[in-house]
């Protein structure tokens, strides 16, 4: 595997970038014994994998920053409520959104140990670096948070582009924004459809982040196990 004329990295952010430092179902499970409750961490994960796999896009089109703000809440309340409608609702559930969706801002998240050496040396080479995610607007405190939102020199997300991967349109505008053309990037990612089929059925280039090495006998697939072997290939 050998790109060439690569004028840019897109990334994926979460599981890509940073991932959630004590699992899904301990960070969901933590604030909750505030509130007098101790629910089981497997089924919090268990729960939430349903009911995230099968929500509506996370992405709005057409809105002010403010009425954007209040979907993305919106969006993340239906998902926690259905989680919890599942495996025991609670009187206090409104308030534990609060802390839980606050927790997601910036505590909930740690940065990969490989992240920072890959943008610092992509950054050094002068490619343009843009996350392309399906993520809400609290993006940019996670990333600012963690020391790695000055490598990027744009963020496209399904919640302010209105579109949501595998949607391709949300990598056409992300090309268009910058002026680029598909066969001048290169999407990683930690999702095969969202993050290696969408992009390349558009003509970009795209690297599976193969984290669980699932794919590691399929020679067709362009895989990495972690970004920083992204640089042996520009």
């Amino acid at each position: 595997m050998k790109f060439e004329n690569i004028k840019a990295v897109f990334f994926d952010a979460a599981d890509t970038l940073f991932y959630i430092k004590n699992g899904l179902g301990n960070t969901y499970a933590f604030p909750a014994k505030k509130y007098g409750i101790n629910p089981s961490s497997d089924d919090l994960k268990k729960a939430f994998s349903t009911h995230f796999s099968s929500a509506p896009p996370l992405a709005f089109g057409n809105v002010t920053d403010g009425e954007r703000k209040i979907l993305e809440k919106k969006w993340w309340y239906d998902v926690v409520k259905n989680v919890y409608d599942d495996i025991g609702m609670f009187p206090d559930f409104d308030s534990y959104f609060e802390d839980l969706f606050e927790i997601f801002r910036t505590s909930a998240w740690k940065i990969f140990p490989d992240t920072i050496d890959t943008l610092s040396f992509l950054k050094n080479k002068n490619y343009k670096l843009i996350v392309v995610s399906n993520f809400d607007s609290r993006v940019y405190d996670v990333c600012r948070s963690l020391k790695i939102y000055d490598f990027f020199d744009d963020f496209v997300i399904s919640s302010e582009s209105g579109y949501a991967k595998p949607d391709t349109e949300i990598f056409q505008l992300a090309l268009d924004r910058n002026g680029l053309q598909p066969f001048e990037c290169v999407h990683i990612g930690d999702n095969y459809v969202n993050d290696y089929i969408s992009p390349i059925t558009l003509g970009l280039n795209a690297v599976f982040l193969d984290k669980d090495q699932k794919y590691i006998n399929q020679q067709s697939v362009n895989r990495i196990n972690d970004i920083i072997e992204i640089i042996q290939f520009l």
